[in-house]
């Protein structure tokens, strides 16, 4: 039996589809920012480049609309550095080993420099940095956090 053309097609995209669920990918705003800090210690808003939408939470030009969310559990690590500050300074470290950054706002950077070590869930969006010397660092935009006993 011959299939049609357009059903193999359709057969691929389907397929193909379910298997690129991958989170968004953010870089640093190449246009014109304001000049005012929100919550999260980012400009409030920003040009990007066509097709990129501006995340004040995460200060980066988003791309796509693929929202994921994702729940982790871990130990959280503050006062985190990196060459040419390519990190937010947050972490949390799953007991798999997988670690993600985390954005925060100013207030929770706050508390969070003190609870350094301690176990936390964290809930929110997972998406990808892209910068000039580490890609695709994995970050999660924060917006539930408890403390796990």
């Amino acid at each position: 039996m011959k299939l049609a053309p357009g059903i193999a097609i359709c057969v691929v995209l389907v397929t193909t589809s379910c298997a690129m669920a991958l989170p968004r990918v953010g870089q640093r705003p190449e246009g014109i920012c304001t000049r005012d800090l929100n919550l999260w210690g980012n400009a409030s808003q920003c040009s990007c480049t066509t097709g990129d939408v501006y995340n004040e939470r995460s200060g980066l030009c988003l791309q796509g609309d693929n929202i994921e969310q994702i729940t982790v559990q871990g130990a959280i690590i503050a006062g985190m550095m990196a060459i040419g500050g390519e990190s937010t300074g947050f972490s949390i470290k799953t007991p798999e080993g997988d670690s993600y950054e985390l954005i925060l706002t100013t207030a929770d950077q706050d508390k969070f420099t003190r609870l350094n070590g301690m176990w936390f869930e964290v809930e929110g969006e997972l998406i990808t940095i892209d910068s000039v010397k580490i890609k695709g660092r994995k970050a999660i935009i924060a917006d539930r956090i408890a403390v796990l006993e």
